[in-house]
């Protein structure tokens, strides 16, 4: 579902809806955006807004740090230290913190994937799997590597790129034979592929 209002691009009405409001609010209420077009009637809205331009979080994780633009993200998170998982897969009876993460897993098991590309119709499960396909569309390679001009639509390749070619880090290494690999699905495949072999020949 296309935003209307600028090239984003959404995987239904309610999240268009939601961006529409958040970013492209007409001049309609007294209090207005020092960054852009938008305004609310309430103040809290546009001083929450303008947090999007800034990136400013100003509520802090007491345990760890990591500071949140909301206050009800920060609530969301603090689960992750209290270890408090309530919300349980019917099928699996795998625990989880937040709602949205169960919602998410139980796909697993349906194969639902609500999550269509308005050029192409292909379909993801997630949400962040669909907007890191539809750069793929428009060109738009957003994250920049801080050491040279390398730039990707996904920040992951960005990551990877920056430990394998400046910082020269494979952080996850190999049990039997020490080599490093990048992400853990490198690992998995070379212990599966190299090491497997080894145990039936032993």
């Amino acid at each position: 579902f296309p935003c209307g209002r600028c090239d984003s691009l959404f995987s239904s009405h309610e999240y268009a809806d939601n961006h529409r409001r958040t970013m492209h609010r007409s001049a309609e209420g007294p209090h207005q955006c020092c960054y852009c077009p938008y305004s609310s009637i309430k103040q809290a809205d546009v001083v929450k807004h303008e947090r999007t331009h800034t990136g400013e979080a100003p509520f802090a994780c007491s345990v760890c740090g990591k500071a949140f633009a909301e206050r009800s993200h920060l609530s969301r998170h603090r689960s992750v230290h209290t270890g408090e998982r309530p919300y349980e897969c019917a099928t699996c009876g795998q625990k989880f913190a937040q709602s949205a993460a169960l919602k998410r897993h139980e796909r697993t098991h349906t194969g639902e994937r609500p999550h269509v590309c308005a050029v192409c119709g292909k379909r993801f499960a997630q949400q962040g799997d669909l907007v890191r396909h539809t750069r793929i569309h428009s060109g738009d390679k957003a994250y920049s590597c801080h050491m040279c001009e390398y730039r990707s639509g996904d920040s992951g390749h960005v990551r990877k790129h920056l430990l394998a070619v400046h910082l020269k880090e494979y952080p996850h290494a190999c049990l039997f034979c020490g080599k490093g690999f990048l992400g853990p699905s490198n690992l998995r495949r070379h212990v599966r592929m190299k090491h497997a072999r080894e145990d039936e020949e032993d």
